[in-house]
C-alpha cells in the first residue's frame, strides 16, 4: 500500500469517528501527545488530543443527529515519514476547515497536530 492509500486510510477512521463520536477510533488515530489548536469561538484554544476527543464522545454526533457524512480530504502531501492534510467537515450546522499533520512512526501513520476553524458562510 503506497503511503498516500494509508494515510487516506487513517482520514477514513479519522471522520468516520467524528461522524459517529468514536472516542477509541479517535484514539486510534492520534498520537498520545497530539495538540489540537482551534479558533471556533474566537480565540486561540489548544487543547490536548484527549482533551478533544472527550469533548466530541461527550456531543451528540452527526450521526445520533441524522445528518449525512459530508467530510472530505481536500489535499494530502506526503514526504516521506511526514504528510499533511487538508481536509472540509460540514456537520452540526456548521463548516470546518482541518489541517493534519502525520507522522509515519513504527510502520504507521498517526495524527500528531490538528488545526481547524470554521468556514464563514
Amino acid at each position: 500500500m503506497s503511503s498516500h492509500d494509508a494515510v487516506l486510510g487513517v482520514m477514513h477512521t479519522y471522520f468516520d469517528s467524528i461522524y459517529t463520536g468514536n472516542a477509541d477510533g479517535l484514539r486510534s488515530v492520534f498520537h498520545p501527545a497530539a495538540n489540537v489548536t482551534d479558533n471556533v469561538q474566537g480565540q486561540l484554544r489548544v487543547r490536548s488530543a484527549e482533551e478533544y476527543i472527550l469533548a466530541v464522545a461527550s456531543r451528540q454526533s452527526p450521526h445520533a443527529l441524522g445528518e449525512r457524512q459530508a467530510m472530505s480530504a481536500i489535499t494530502i502531501e506526503v514526504l516521506d515519514g511526514v504528510a499533511s492534510v487538508t481536509a472540509r467537515l460540514e456537520m452540526l450546522g456548521q463548516r470546518y476547515f482541518n489541517v493534519l499533520t502525520l507522522l509515519k512512526q513504527d510502520g504507521r501513520w498517526i495524527i500528531v497536530h490538528k488545526l481547524f476553524g470554521n468556514i464563514e458562510s
